[in-house]
C-alpha cells in the first residue's frame, strides 16, 4: 500500500486539511489556556478588605472664601437691554455698574446692570432691574437667566452634591478617622446645583470619602488608595 502524498492530494482536499489542522492547533490552544488559568491562585475580594481595608478614595476638606452669585431673569426690551425683577434681600446686595454673568463660575461678563429701581412694583411685589449686555444676545421679548455676585462666604466647607450620603431630609459624609470608616450627619447651610456648604459636622482637615463610599459601613477599616486636596 502506497503512502498518500500531499503534493498528490486535489485542492479541495488540501483546503480541507489545512482546517482540520488548524481546528486541532486551536483546541490544544484552548487546553493550555484552561489549564494556566486553573493554576493561577484564587483572588478573594473579602479577604482582602478583611486584611487591607476597604478601598476608597478621600480628599482632604479645606476652608476656603467661596463666591456667591445669585440669579435673576430677565426679558428683552431692544438690541441689548433688559429688565426684570428682584426680591428686597437681592436687591440690597446689587449696585450699578455691577457686572452680570450667564454661568455662575465667574467666567467671562456679558453684560451689566443699568439701573435699579428704588419703588416696589405693584404687579410683582419685587423691584425693577436693567441690564444692559455687551452684545446682542437675544431675540426682543425672549428671557435670559444672569448671575450677579452677591457676597463671599468666609471659610466656608463646601463639597460636591454627589458624595453626600441624603436619607429623609438628613445629610451624612463618609469621614475617614484612624484608618476607619465614619459615617458623620452634617447640618447643610446652603445648596444648590453644584455643591452643598457644610455648617455642622466636619471641619478642615477631615479626610472625606469621594469614591467607594457605597461599600462601607459604619466603623469599617478602609485602604486609601487616593487621597488629594478637595476642590
Amino acid at each position: 500500500m502506497s503512502k498518500i502524498s500531499i503534493k498528490n492530494l486535489n485542492p479541495r482536499k488540501k483546503i480541507y486539511l489545512a482546517i482540520l489542522l488548524v481546528c486541532v492547533i486551536a483546541v490544544l490552544i484552548k487546553i493550555a489556556v484552561v489549564q494556566i488559568e486553573r493554576n493561577r491562585p484564587i483572588v478573594s475580594f473579602v479577604s482582602g478588605w478583611g486584611r487591607d481595608g476597604k478601598p476608597v478614595t478621600v480628599k482632604e476638606i479645606k476652608a476656603a472664601d467661596i463666591p456667591v452669585y445669585t440669579k435673576f431673569t430677565v426679558r428683552s426690551n431692544s438690541d441689548k437691554l433688559a429688565s426684570g425683577f428682584v426680591t428686597a434681600d437681592i436687591k440690597d446686595k446689587l449696585k450699578e455698574g455691577q457686572e452680570v454673568y450667564f454661568t455662575d463660575n465667574d467666567g467671562t461678563p456679558c453684560g451689566k446692570i443699568s439701573n435699579i429701581g428704588r419703588e416696589l412694583d405693584i404687579n410683582t411685589g419685587m423691584f425693577p432691574v436693567e441690564v444692559e449686555f455687551n452684545v446682542s444676545v437675544a431675540a426682543l421679548g425672549s428671557t435670559s437667566v444672569v448671575f450677579a455676585y452677591t457676597q463671599d462666604l468666609k471659610k466656608a466647607l463646601v463639597v460636591p452634591n454627589e458624595i453626600l450620603d441624603i436619607s429623609g431630609d438628613s445629610y451624612y459624609l463618609w469621614k475617614v478617622d484612624d484608618g476607619r470608616a465614619k459615617r458623620i450627619q452634617v447640618k447643610i447651610a446652603s445648596r444648590d446645583s453644584y455643591g452643598a456648604v457644610i455648617a455642622e459636622g466636619i471641619q478642615a482637615g477631615d479626610l472625606i470619602v469621594v469614591s467607594g463610599q457605597s461599600q462601607l459601613e459604619d466603623n469599617d477599616p478602609v485602604n486609601i488608595i487616593n487621597r488629594e486636596a478637595l476642590k
